[in-house]
């Protein structure tokens, strides 16, 4: 590079340049605050965005910190804005070869989150329970990947010298002079996009409908220097920078520390398909979150990490599939590959290598929502929805071996394409998409279904509109209000059909597929929902396997509980979501059951029953049990109460419970009080008929079944307190069977 940057700004009282051991004399750019301006030798000015203060002096002993290690005494005060170089510019900063540095001097606030350095190859962010990450473009085998590395916990509330070398076949990462984690290096160096480059703001330039490319700020936050090198600096030069006379080397890494590690190892061991190393490391990983003990144990988390939507589920070669976005610093889907999630059983579950990977220009941003299914060469192959640097496309990709890799990636539906899934009748193959409309079409109309249609799977035909979303005015949210719809599903079940749609709520209507004039007719205008308490936004009901009655088919619908349950605590791995318990669906007139798999009683142990108590108004005391992992079933004659049931979660004192109870009168039940999401409906139990309650308590959560339907929500009660209840009236519970649950991951 011509014209290198050494300085990008200049104070009276003290210039870089008379400290001779100072390692931006070879920087290939430099960034002071005394201004935004650069060298007048080449434009490299950052634009200075939203409420950002350029040139803020620092006095007294912060001075003197900032001068000590070659800064001019000068920050940018960051107050939701950042600092800019346009893409052109921000292209000679990428790496030349596989070596790279990046210093960040920062002052970050008590709760600082967010990204202090972003470019199109390389990024340093801090997550909200302080966890520093980076991301690096990485080249693989089959393309250039965004990855994303957690690093350590760094402190916030004070000024933090950061460090990320890179080369030698290594990433270090420093903090104040302590080295922080040291992980090995496997793959070249790239820039898997063109973008700005942003200090102080995280962004992701993905083309959907959302808006999200817009830089986000990382709020109370001060930047003394941001600076690069096209080298891996020295331990010395790391150790001026970090203002001591050495950096202290790690020591023998703690369980957290370890399992930051495993979890850059499993990157490396899922770019070579080693199923075995990947099992080793998520058994590693397990064992450090089973500590957390806010963690749910028999539902499906990610160790470390956020899990999204459960995508991709399949039954194939004896084992059950599901899939879901890997991230651990973005909430919004960024740079997203698959994590791949494998069982025997749908009760205990491994993690397989990575894969498919965002890895081309059709998905580097993101891979949306995909499901499988099986070509006419007998090749299990996938369609999901890829944001890319040219656009937003539907992206057709086969897996030749078995679920574990997708290539031959081809985007085949370029029009539009948000989610969906893909089958055969006869010669043609059929695919339904979401046309997104963000509110905007008139009247009533909200997001439409939209079906396609093909002979090979490359070339598509649309052939219309077969139903839509409609607007619902008394909607919980807004895009509820504006007929938002994404996950769209149709389903047959015989002589009927079944449309399911995703976007919070979860809805589904029955009726009849006119293959004729390919339209859904509803019997009912109306539709139900999935679950009464309304916390699903994303489902997936395409897994089928031959264990239903007799050897027949069994759906199996897997969802994601989104809210209420996560851990930002320092000192514990960073998790988010959880996937609900898989359910058998089915059919049953007019609405759609759900019930518990036979599978998950493999984990019950220790057994505590009682028989045909009779349960009063205001009476308490019923249940001599305490615990908040088990399952349980309740069996109710309903006599004259005119509501009974359970309360789960219960204070020791008795003031907070979760409540979930039968309405005698209305034939409705329902889960309230304590709980993040509450909700009723008709439990289509004939008025006078018995009652059965099976529930699941794992921590915080709860899912409640009752003839098929079901609630499923967090508690907000910690209390693990076991009770029936009756109101109106006496009810007899002629069963009461209590299980604690073993966790899934012994």
């Amino acid at each position: 590079m011509t014209n290198k940057i050494r300085w990008s700004t200049m104070n009276s009282d003290t210039s870089v340049e008379q400290l001779s051991d100072n390692p931006f004399n070879d920087a290939e750019i430099a960034w002071h605050m005394a201004t935004a301006t650069a060298s007048e030798n080449y434009p490299l000015d950052l634009a200075v965005c939203g409420k950002t203060r350029v040139g803020e002096k620092l006095i007294h002993d912060e001075y003197a910190e900032s001068v000590r290690r070659g800064g001019d005494g000068f920050v940018a005060v960051l107050e939701g804005g950042w600092l800019a170089l346009d893409t052109y510019r921000a292209r000679r900063f990428r790496p030349v070869d596989n070596a790279v540095s990046l210093y960040v001097r920062a002052w970050v606030g008590p709760n600082g989150t967010g990204g202090l350095f972003f470019s199109d190859f390389l990024a340093l962010t801090i997550g909200k329970n302080g966890l520093a990450i980076g991301f690096l473009g990485a080249r693989t085998p089959a393309g250039k990947v965004f990855r994303e590395l957690p690093l350590g916990f760094v402190p916030r509330g004070q000024w933090l010298d950061l460090v990320l070398r890179i080369g030698n076949g290594e990433i270090a990462f420093f903090c104040n002079g302590d080295t922080i984690c040291s992980i090995p290096l496997h793959h070249g160096l790239c820039a898997p996009f063109d973008d700005d480059l942003l200090i102080g703001a995280w962004k992701c330039s993905k083309p959907d409908l959302y808006g999200t490319s817009t830089p986000r700020a990382f709020s109370d936050c001060k930047i003394d220097t941001a600076a690069l090198w096209h080298h891996a600096l020295s331990d010395g030069q790391i150790a001026f920078l970090s203002g001591v006379e050495r950096l202290k080397k790690p020591g023998t890494p703690n369980a957290l520390a370890q399992a930051f590690l495993d979890y850059n190892a499993f990157f490396d061991a899922s770019v070579d398909k080693d199923i075995e190393a990947c099992g080793r490391l998520w058994k590693a990983l397990q064992s450090v979150a089973a500590q957390d003990p806010t963690r749910p144990t028999y539902h499906l988390t990610q160790p470390l990490g956020e899990i999204f939507d459960p995508c991709g589920a399949y039954y194939f070669g004896g084992k059950y599939h599901v899939f879901s976005y890997r991230n651990i610093f973005s909430r919004a889907l960024e740079y997203t590959s698959l994590d791949h999630y494998v069982s025997d059983d749908l009760v205990r579950w491994t993690e397989w290598p990575i894969g498919p990977w965002a890895d081309g220009p059709h998905d580097i941003f993101c891979i949306y929502l995909m499901n499988h299914f099986i070509d006419d060469q007998g090749v299990p192959s996938i369609l999901y929805t890829g944001q890319g640097t040219g656009g937003k496309f539907g992206v057709l990709a086969r897996s030749f071996d078995g679920l574990l890799s997708y290539g031959d990636k081809k985007a085949v539906l370029t029009k539009y394409h948000h989610d969906g899934h893909v089958w055969k009748d006869g010669d043609t193959w059929y695919t339904i998409t979401s046309k997104m409309c963000k509110g905007t079409r008139p009247g009533n109309l909200g997001d439409a279904v939209m079906l396609w249609s093909s002979t090979d799977l490359e070339n598509w035909q649309e052939r219309g509109e077969i139903f839509t979303q409609v607007k619902n005015e008394n909607g919980v949210s807004i895009c509820d209000r504006n007929g938002f719809m994404e996950f769209p599903y149709l389903l047959s079940f015989g002589d009927k059909d079944v449309m399911m749609l995703g976007g919070y709520p979860v809805r589904y209507w029955v009726g009849h597929f006119d293959r004729k004039s390919l339209k859904f007719i509803a019997d009912n205008p109306e539709g139900k929902l999935l679950d009464y308490s309304n916390p699903f936004h994303c489902y997936n009901p395409l897994c089928v396997d031959q264990k239903g009655q007799g050897g027949t088919a069994r759906r199996i619908v897997m969802a994601l509980y989104p809210s209420g349950l996560a851990d930002g605590e320092v000192g514990r791995l960073q998790w988010g979501n959880v996937h609900a318990m898989p359910r058998s669906l089915e059919l049953d007139g007019d609405h759609l059951r759900q019930e518990p798999l036979p599978e998950m009683q493999v984990l019950r142990g220790a057994h505590h029953f009682q028989r045909d108590i009779t349960v009063k108004p205001n009476v308490s005391g019923h249940v001599n049990k305490r615990a908040d992992t088990v399952e349980i079933i309740a069996e109710f004659e309903p006599g004259d109460a005119s509501c009974f049931g359970l309360k789960v979660r219960t204070a020791k004192d008795g003031s907070g419970f979760v409540r979930i109870y039968f309405n005698a009168i209305t034939g409705e039940y329902g889960v309230d009080s304590g709980v993040a999401h509450q909700g009723c409906g008709p439990s289509y139990i004939p008025k006078g008929k018995p009652v059965q309650m099976h529930v699941f308590l794992d921590k915080l959560l709860v899912e409640a079944f009752v003839n098929g339907q079901t609630c499923t929500t967090a508690a907000k009660e910690n209390g693990d307190g076991i009770d029936l209840f009756s109101e109106g009236g006496s009810v007899l519970c002629t069963r009461l069977d209590i299980w604690n649950m073993k966790s899934a991951n012994e």
